[in-house]
């Protein structure tokens, strides 16, 4: 007979574990755009509408074709595994917040590596326009911090690039950049941004101006995400939630085991999916950034 784990972990840890995945550890999930299909489990499927052209009609001329290229993309999937063990004396013993410290341990690791996947992706899509490792002059704004006129600077290379500016933008910030960004009065003052939405008064780590998604997005490690091209510089990316991709084929799974030789139940966490650069690297702009430049309110 097969030694079961008890119901109420089982249950419990696959629960919280995939809410603080969905909430929490795959932060990047919300910014980009989902698979259209799955082939199977092996594959995802993602489509690219190109540009079609409207003909002015003379009378009695046939309709011609806007001639809108329609790309299709199929993705490999790829599989992430968080892998915890708790042993048998220790199960019936966890308070509840050291069960939580488990659960969040492994959702936030595998939410962690397809936030790094996302990026990795974006990175090598901007790679195949500028080349590896380089960004656009005018978006080298490592000789000073990063404030206001350089997020509109920003704001511009993006809007060239012909993305849609509808809200949906994001860009994150590490956070020596963020508290740069914020400490400009354009984007702090009541003045500009009005009384109920100072970022001081509101201690949150997202804030929406000039029409892009600005989020506090730390690193857990060097390079995660964010290139560091030479001393004292990083490498930001922001970009249109329709120019990347995310097939989530499974959010999480959870597999616990009893482990016979170590005494131990075992817990396999899993999830798969892809990432996909979805405008031929369009609508993503990478920008560089001093790591060790001072902090000023201006």
């Amino acid at each position: 007979m097969s030694v079961q784990a008890p119901n109420w972990f089982a249950t419990q840890y696959a629960n919280r574990a995939m809410h603080i995945y969905q909430t929490k550890g795959n932060r990047l999930r919300p910014t980009v755009t989902g698979a259209t299909r799955f082939n199977g489990a092996e594959k995802a499927v993602f489509y690219l509408a190109g540009k079609s052209v409207a003909k002015k009609k003379k009378r009695g001329e046939r309709n011609i074709p806007g001639n809108s290229a329609r790309k299709k993309f199929e993705v490999a999937l790829q599989t992430w595994v968080s892998f915890d063990t708790v042993e048998e004396f220790d199960l019936d013993r966890l308070s509840v917040n050291e069960r939580e410290i488990i659960y969040t341990a492994g959702a936030n690791a595998l939410g962690r590596s397809t936030d790094i996947e996302i990026y990795d992706v974006a990175h090598t899509a901007v790679d195949g326009i500028k080349g590896a490792g380089n960004v656009d002059g005018s978006l080298d704004f490592s000789a000073n911090a990063f404030g206001a006129a350089q997020a509109m600077r920003l704001c511009a290379a993006l809007q060239d690039d012909k993305v849609q500016w509808d809200g949906q933008v994001y860009c994150g910030l590490p956070s020596l950049q963020w508290n740069q960004f914020l400490a400009n009065k354009v984007v702090n003052s009541a003045e500009h941004v009005g009384a109920g939405d100072m970022p001081f008064v509101q201690a949150t780590d997202s804030r929406f101006w000039n029409g892009v998604n600005w989020f506090l997005q730390v690193e857990e490690d060097t390079e995660d995400f964010y290139q560091v091209p030479a001393a004292n510089k990083q490498d930001l990316l922001i970009w249109h939630k329709s120019a990347m991709g995310w097939a989530a084929h499974t959010d999480l799974r959870v597999i616990p085991q009893w482990d016979n030789y170590e005494d131990c139940w075992t817990i396999n966490m899993q999830a798969k999916g892809a990432a996909k650069d979805l405008q031929l690297g369009k609508g993503i702009q990478r920008f560089r950034t001093s790591s060790n430049s001072e902090i000023a309110i201006v």
